[in-house]
């Protein structure tokens, strides 16, 4: 469940809060990449745009801090404060969401449990989590990204045990989709949680850093060993080949 009102600004606020402490601690010239909150007006545009509401909390998030800019070089001169090239700020999202859309094409053959449980079992594709592995699915909302190739979404429709706003990092070219969280808040609080490892004991966070460039965007990706292992929502789904 999402909290909504007050309670989940402060929550957001106090994620935030930890998230550039723990910067300052080990990443402390990647804070200047955090622009200044979004204004309401330009978070309305972003529904109006894309025609759907965005989660409370991460509502909340944009009028924080609205996405990172790594400036005009790329590569940036200065590390990223987060593992991706930037968060998106509004006009962004706006941007790279109807880029998604547009690689939307139903595919019956393809978009099946039963193909999925086919390709996950013969290593062809990765699930972590409960996530549709749709390319353009016009319920995701796009909010950062690694060089277009890796992208974050709010995944607006969920397999089945999965909560509508979940993030998602789907890196397409590997066939990779992993549920990094059910909200944008625990999110922020997971990020948090693992930039304090990183400065207290950093072998036992699983952030890696390079301080010239930033945290590594694999940051909760699924590790290779669980190649080949269904997600819980697709053990008992028999599998289909698409080829037949």
């Amino acid at each position: 469940m999402i909290d909504t009102g007050a309670e989940v600004d402060r929550r957001v606020a106090e994620a935030w809060a930890r998230i550039e402490a723990g910067l300052g601690r080990v990443l402390p010239s990647s804070l200047r990449q955090l622009n200044a909150p979004a204004p309401a007006h330009a978070i309305d545009a972003v529904e109006a745009a894309l025609a759907l509401t965005l989660p409370p909390d991460f509502r909340a998030s944009l009028r924080i801090h609205n996405g990172t800019d790594p400036g005009a070089t790329l590569p940036s001169v200065e590390p990223t404060p987060v593992p991706l090239d930037n968060l998106c700020d509004t006009d962004q999202i706006i941007e790279m969401t109807r880029m998604w859309r547009d690689n939307y094409g139903p595919e019956p053959d393809w978009d099946d449990p039963q193909v999925w449980a086919y390709l996950v079992d013969r290593g062809m594709l990765c699930l972590n989590g409960p996530v549709r592995p749709i390319v353009g699915t016009p319920g995701a909302v796009v909010v950062g990204h690694m060089n277009g190739d890796v992208l974050w979404l709010l995944d607006g429709d969920p397999a089945p045990g999965g909560t509508p706003g979940q993030v998602v990092r789907v890196d397409v070219e590997c066939a990779s989709w992993d549920v990094l969280a059910p909200s944008w808040t625990r999110l922020l609080g997971r990020y948090a949680e693992d930039l304090a490892l990183v400065s207290a004991d950093p072998a036992t966070s699983p952030l890696k850093i390079d301080p010239f460039v930033g945290p590594e965007c694999e940051w909760g990706s699924t590790p290779s060993a669980s190649w080949g292992t269904r997600p819980a929502w697709l053990r008992d789904v028999q599998a289909r080949s698409p080829h037949t």
